[in-house]
C-alpha cells in the first residue's frame, strides 16, 4: 500500500517508517500539512496518516482541504495526536473513512488500523437468495 506520513515529529517517523516498509508498504513522509496537500497532487497514495498538531496547516485543516479534493473523496486517513477528539468534533470520524489514534500508541495499534483500511470488505446487500457475495476493494 502507498502510504504518506505528513508528522513534524522526527521520533515518530523514526519509529514507525520502518516498520511499515517491513510490512511491505511504500512511505513518504512530509512534515506537514502544507506539504501533504502539495506531495498528493504529485503522487497518488492509498492512505494518509497525519498528525493533527503540526506548523502550517493543522491535521484538521489538512483533512477538509483533502475531502475537497476529488481523487481524495474516499482515501483513509488516520489522524494520530495527543490530544482526543472530542464527540461531534468537525471531522466526524466514523463516517468518512477516517480513524483517529491517540499518542503515544503502539505498532500494533497502527498496523490493526492499516489493515482495517486495506482488508477487502463482504458486502451484505443481497439481490436474493443464491445471491453471491462480492468483495468490495
Amino acid at each position: 500500500m502507498k502510504i504518506i506520513i505528513a508528522d513534524d515529529d522526527e521520533n515518530l517517523i523514526s519509529m514507525i517508517v520502518p516498520h511499515l516498509k517491513f510490512l511491505g508498504h511504500e512511505v513518504v513522509c512530509v512534515p506537514n500539512g502544507a506539504e501533504l496537500l502539495k506531495k498528493v497532487k504529485e503522487i497518488r497514495v492509498e492512505l494518509i496518516i497525519s498528525d493533527i498538531n503540526m506548523p502550517d496547516i493543522d491535521g484538521k485543516e489538512t483533512f477538509k482541504k483533502l475531502r475537497a479534493m476529488v481523487e481524495y473523496v474516499d482515501v483513509p486517513v488516520i489522524l494520530i495526536s495527543g490530544l482526543e477528539i472530542k464527540e461531534g468534533e468537525e471531522l466526524e470520524v466514523a463516517s468518512q473513512k477516517m480513524k483517529f489514534i491517540k499518542k503515544p500508541f503502539g505498532l500494533a495499534v497502527l498496523e490493526a488500523a492499516i489493515k482495517e483500511f486495506s482488508a477487502p470488505k463482504i458486502m451484505d446487500d443481497f439481490d436474493g437468495p443464491g445471491d453471491i457475495p462480492q468483495i468490495k476493494e
